[in-house]
């Protein structure tokens, strides 16, 4: 395969690169061989597995080394693409944009440096899992819970910056964080907020220090390269209960959503209401297979048996109360009640306390302990892979209906099974859209690349943007902010160029390119 190379590098300045990456990781760390390329492929891809390939990686293993890195490629300008442990899946995994862009490994940086018990925070590298610091914490005897997501094996810096949620008590990753730690692109250092200060003693306690908080503008973006984070944790509670409400008509939605969420804006629901459809959970536990067997979605009288086997309602929401006992008891009575004029639910509670064995997989995941239990859905059409269609709407009963309704239709037009579920805040909902296919069916990844472009262009008709999304769909999702002429992307253009005029992190990341690309006519 000949080697791809971004714009304005040939062959001999990328060997040149590697040349001298390998002087400061050592040999093994660095390569452009064909095998190095293509291990970091998006595995989930819906199309050529080739199509973002890399133009090889160097993975250094300290902050002082990846300075190093940066400088060299800031001076060569060689793009690089920044990954944690590259376990972003169903949004790009640990593929860069643009092919032949080399991969900035940081995998190696896997230290947790410090763990704070009475002001409850870790301090991690970008290469710490969440198994990683569960781990530690375990080792260590910190009486302290996490937040996590789905996946345990992802990176808890890689997840802050992308702005994922967790199941726990702190469930908004970015916001429940600080003492972040950047390299600009020329190799400078930059601590953010109270971390500015050189003595500063509150630098991973919050994120604001003096003038414009600037933390955010290295999640989701392309301006430097986060080497620490630090991440706020929860103290084992004397009493955890996990809830589930199962709903079994579908008309049940808009109750669900309209009857929870005061729990959640005066925080008697502190991590995330998970709204899960029969579908989705169907697929953590079994396989389409066992129940159909035939093309197009699965039909709805078959999906009355699997809610029949299942014990499942069509809709599912789960989530966790903290606290003494008297406060939870007191939480899930108030909710009961609340809950109690929505026709045909099941109320369902398990109770811990320190010490007791949690075993539910949901139990767990909202208690801090990371697994791969949900990684089971891949499997739900077979030898499969999976995109996520990510939008935002207002937490009401009536948004959530209107947007459902449209993705569920569309899904079901291009031949697929709907699996989703709303991840509930206070104010607002993210509607996870989990569109499984079968990685050796290219017609029916050819309908998925489709389908993806229909659903952000008519949520966006509606006023749902995405927050986050796969490599192929970062333009169009980010033309789709088009207030103003896109006064947004104009700004985060802006700010590449001050920051990065050379152009060589992340080219493209969330629709955001250099100026030579935009010369281009990209």
């Amino acid at each position: 395969m000949k080697l791809p190379l971004p714009l304005g590098v040939s062959e001999r300045t990328l060997e040149r690169a590697i040349g001298e990456f390998k002087k400061i990781v050592g040999e093994q760390w660095a390569s452009s061989t064909q095998v190095d390329r293509e291990s970091y492929n998006d595995a989930y891809n819906p199309g050529d597995p080739l199509e973002f390939v890399a133009g090889g990686f160097v993975a250094p293993a300290s902050v002082e080394e990846v300075q190093a890195v940066v400088k060299i490629a800031n001076r060569l300008r060689v793009p690089y693409w920044p990954m944690s442990t590259g376990k972003n899946l169903a949004y790009g995994g640990a593929a860069p944009l643009v092919p032949g862009t080399l991969v900035l490994d940081l995998k190696r940086m896997n230290q947790v440096l410090e763990v704070n018990d009475d002001l409850a925070y870790a301090l991690v590298e970008p290469g710490v899992s969440f198994f990683d610091l569960f781990r530690y914490l375990k080792e260590n005897g910190h009486k302290l819970w996490m937040s996590v997501p789905g996946p345990g094996w992802g990176s808890i810096i890689g997840n802050g910056v992308e702005r994922g949620i967790g199941y726990g008590y702190f469930d908004d990753q970015f916001a429940n964080s600080a003492g972040m730690e950047i390299i600009l692109p020329d190799g400078e250092m930059l601590r953010a907020g109270m971390g500015a200060m050189a003595n500063g003693n509150s630098g991973s306690l919050i994120q604001a220090g003096f003038g414009p908080l600037v933390e955010g503008l290295f999640t989701q973006s392309n301006y430097g390269v986060v080497t620490k984070m630090a991440r706020y944790l929860y103290p084992e509670p004397q009493t955890y209960m996990s809830c589930e409400i199962n709903c079994r008509s579908d008309a049940g939605l808009e109750m669900l959503v309209e009857t929870l969420r005061p729990f959640k804006m005066d925080e008697t629901i502190r991590n995330p209401v998970v709204i899960s459809n029969l579908e989705l959970i169907a697929s953590f536990l079994s396989v389409r297979s066992q129940w159909y067997q035939g093309d197009g979605p699965m039909p709805e009288d078959r999906l009355a048996i699997v809610q029949e086997k299942l014990a499942l309602g069509r809709w599912n929401a789960s989530f966790g109360l903290f606290g003494n006992e008297e406060k939870v008891n007191d939480s899930w009575a108030r909710i009961k009640q609340a809950v109690a004029v929505i026709k045909d639910t099941e109320l369902h509670e398990r109770v811990y306390h320190p010490g007791d064995e949690i075993l539910h997989p949901r139990d767990q995941s909202q208690a801090g302990v990371p697994s791969l239990n949900e990684f089971g859905l891949v499997n739900w059409m077979g030898s499969g892979g999976h995109i996520d269609f990510s939008p935002v709407g207002p937490m009401t009963g009536k948004n959530a209906r209107e947007l459902y309704r449209l993705i569920r239709r569309r899904v079901h037009e291009y031949g697929f099974d709907h699996l989703c579920g709303f991840y509930c805040q206070s104010r607002a909902f993210r509607l996870i859209n989990t569109l499984v296919f079968r990685k050796d069916d290219k017609s029916e990844m050819k309908k998925v690349r489709e389908l993806f472009s229909v659903l952000i262009r008519e949520s966006a008709a509606l006023g749902y943007g995405e927050y986050r999304t796969h490599l192929a769909y970062m333009d169009s999702v980010a033309r789709s902010y088009d207030f103003n002429n896109n006064a947004m992307l104009r700004f985060q253009q802006t700010l590449k160029d001050a920051i990065d005029p050379n152009g060589v992190v992340a080219p493209g990341k969330s629709g955001i390119w250099p100026r030579s690309y935009r010369e281009q006519g990209k």
